[in-house]
Order: structure tokens, then sequence, then C-alpha cells
């Protein structure tokens, strides 16, 4: 059910797809779950996201696909 994982590492926040591997490291947490959902954007499906922060908890979301103008 969850292809992309956002995780915390050494202060930055690292997209990873469990089939394509890295997708990119960013500053925020923020612009992590914004690229999941330019990555979504291909299929225009919900993306299920899990989330592991700094302190080791887990969380998930769901990102909406990026919407094309």
């Amino acid at each position: 059910m969850f292809d992309l994982s956002v995780v915390a590492v050494d202060g930055r926040w690292v997209l990873v797809d469990e089939a394509e591997g890295l997708l990119g490291d960013f500053d925020t947490r923020a612009e992590a779950l914004q690229a999941a959902g330019d990555f979504a954007v291909a299929d225009q499906e919900l993306r299920h996201v899990l989330i592991l922060d700094d302190g080791g908890e887990w969380d998930e979301t769901v990102v909406l696909p990026t919407a094309l103008h």
C-alpha cells in the first residue's frame, strides 16, 4: 500500500520510492511531500506516504498529485 517514504536523515528529508529507490533529498518535510505529489502526477492517483522523523517516530499521510496547469 505504501510505495513512497519520506525519511529524516541528518537534518535532510529523503524521498524514497520502493521500486525506484532514491527520488531526492530536501531541506524540509514539506518540500519532500510536495515532491511526492509531483511524482504522483504520472498516474494521477493519491499516494500514501510513510514518514520517519529524526526521533524515530513513524507517521503517514496521503498526498494528491500536483495539479497540471
